[in-house]
């Protein structure tokens, strides 16, 4: 097999694309998860809103002053749990693409390996003929 044969190969070098990129999108998509998985943990243990529930009766200025906070940590909550769900699918999209691209690779591999072994099997006996017609 020649390296010609190898980077020709449409199918193995779809395979390495997505065998690379799965690899990039996993480490990503697992960092990412982490940190916003901590950020939320640290976000949704504040406590403020049993505080809020004390504060029945307030005029709308310190009501907005009181729920300012609050409000904050709740966007802070919430817009870590989407930023947590994109990078969770980015997880799970980096693990398909590497496991389509290490099936890939294998199975171009597998073919190429094939279709060599019979372009070397097909040279020999077209040799083996010529020398058996001479004898």
């Amino acid at each position: 097999m020649k390296a010609r044969d190898i980077y020709s190969s449409y199918l193995l070098m779809s395979g390495i694309v997505c065998f690379v990129l799965g690899i990039g999108n996993w480490i990503v998509g697992a960092v990412e998860t982490t940190k916003y998985q901590n950020l939320l943990h640290r976000t949704g243990q504040t406590g403020l809103e049993e505080s809020y529930r004390s504060f029945q009766e307030l005029d709308h200025q310190k009501n907005e002053e009181v729920l300012r906070r609050i409000n904050e940590d709740r966007e802070k909550y919430n817009a870590a749990r989407v930023k947590l769900n994109f990078f969770y699918v980015v997880l799970t999209g980096g693990r398909t693409l590497f496991l389509c691209g290490l099936l890939l690779m294998l199975w171009s591999l597998i073919r190429l390996i094939r279709r060599d072994a019979q372009k070397k099997m097909s040279t020999l006996s077209g040799l083996s003929r010529t020398d058996n017609a001479g004898s």
